[in-house]
């Protein structure tokens, strides 16, 4: 067990709530962040022994980014990498460009850009951002209990029940499983990933490579093979110290048993399924670090219809299972967070009937938003124009869209995605509903 922080503040105020939440991962920590600077004391329950967040790179959009910065995450010391471009060559001839996508700009404009990092930095900086005492907005430290697995939540009630028979009683629950009550499950599709991370030392000090990168701004730098669909991306981290590498492919029957982020693959495996590849983009797999290459199975599953039930919420992979595609799904988590951040700001825990109103109104927000950026994330390319899907996505979602063919970080995806402050959003509906139920007050 590890509790957050070292001493309390002096004169810390009495929380107004208890909030449970179950996982330590990115959602789980900004959600705790976010409840912990509206007033309320957080546990976080995490079954693992470790800390560090699983995996190799991720990127924040604005839109997510927008909430760091306003939490005081230091991307300086994470060794955020600016992500400004997005360039998509033929696998069998790099000089060949068939898409290239510029946002440099965003950054100016919108005053937070898109960021790559590597998931431990960030991992880190959001623990350190939960469990750090402060005297100011920040809130009581939370507490962050490892080795703790919830086997089992009653939603209504608010009660978690752990693996040991121990029950622990929240005002709120932020639960990262599945709590429908009926199957829906996440399952694979037929892709999976291979992942893995090189050092840029080792990239720049071979000529071809060097000669890719040079002429290139950081950011998203891919290569796609037509005929098989593999999509080969890379960009950096860690201060631009690290490559992370990205090959997605058809599940291959043989793959079907390795599970999980860490199920190794061997270099030659990789170097069969991207036998297209130009010689020079293979080099990379040679220069795999001593973590070696990881395979990850990609799932999805159907959208939810609400993401709320009694007194618990479900955010992060749990609400929305998304692919790559985008990019998006830890700027969508990060966003879900700002909307508890507002929602709950001097609610009191035993107000069963204001907690009721204010998960119906994070609904209202995260359900258009959650379910648009998966059901397109989880479409062909990313694109619409695969039949159903925006059917699928109107059920949900009634704003604007992109034209069918647009590609992922094209300017129209850029302004639905990244043009998007959740902080007004949530306060605007908010007061929306302060308005309408003091309209009806006075109405009698």
């Amino acid at each position: 067990m590890e509790a957050g922080g070292g001493e309390q503040p002096e004169r810390q105020p009495s929380p107004l709530g208890h909030a449970g939440v179950v996982g330590a991962g990115i959602a789980g920590l900004a959600a705790a962040i976010a409840l912990r600077r509206a007033g309320w004391r957080v546990e976080v329950f995490e079954r693992s022994q470790f800390k560090n967040e699983i995996g190799a790179a991720i990127t924040v959009t604005p839109n997510g980014a927008l909430v760091l910065n306003r939490w005081g995450f230091d991307m300086e010391k994470a060794e955020a990498v600016p992500n400004l471009s997005k360039v998509i060559a033929l696998a069998t001839d790099p000089r060949v460009i068939l898409d290239r996508q510029e946002y440099a700009d965003r950054g100016r404009e919108l005053g937070h850009g898109v960021w790559s990092l590597h998931r431990v930095d960030l991992h880190r900086g959001l623990r350190d951002l939960a469990t750090t005492p402060s005297a100011d907005e920040a809130g009581q430290p939370v507490q962050i209990t490892l080795g703790c697995a919830v086997e089992e939540v009653d939603c209504e009630a608010g009660v978690l029940k752990m693996a040991d028979g121990q029950t622990v009683n929240k005002d709120l629950s932020l639960l990262l499983s599945d709590f429908t009550g009926y199957p829906c499950e996440a399952r694979r599709n037929n892709r999976s990933i291979y992942r893995w991370l090189v050092s840029m030392d080792d990239v720049m000090a071979d000529p071809d490579l060097r000669e890719i990168y040079s002429n290139e701004p950081p950011g998203f730098m891919a290569w796609i093979d037509p005929g098989t669909k593999m999509l080969w991306t890379t960009y950096r981290c860690r201060g631009g110290k690290l490559l992370n590498i990205a090959l997605g492919h058809q599940t291959q029957p043989f793959q079907v048993e390795k599970n999980g982020w860490h199920a190794q693959v061997s270099r030659e495996e990789v170097l069969a399924t991207a036998d297209n590849y130009h010689p020079s983009i293979k080099k990379m797999v040679s220069m795999a670090n001593e973590d070696g290459i990881h395979i990850h199975h990609v799932s999805t599953r159907p959208p939810l219809d609400s993401f709320v039930r009694g007194r618990t919420v479900v955010v992060g992979d749990a609400a929305h299972v998304m692919m790559p595609t985008h990019a998006a799904g830890a700027g969508i988590s990060i966003e879900s967070a700002a909307s508890l951040e507002v929602l709950f700001r001097e609610v009191n825990g035993k107000d069963s009937s204001t907690i009721s109103c204010r998960l119906n109104l994070f609904d209202k927000l995260r359900i258009p938003r959650c379910n648009l950026t998966m059901l397109a994330s989880n479409s062909k390319m990313g694109r619409l124009r695969q039949p159903g899907v925006v059917d699928e996505i109107r059920k949900f979602y009634h704003g604007p869209l992109p034209p069918p063919d647009a590609l992922p970080y094209s300017e129209a995806w850029r302004q639905i995605l990244f043009h998007h402050d959740e902080y007004r959003a949530a306060e605007e509906l908010l007061a929306q509903a302060s308005s309408q139920k003091s309209t009806l007050a006075e109405g009698g």
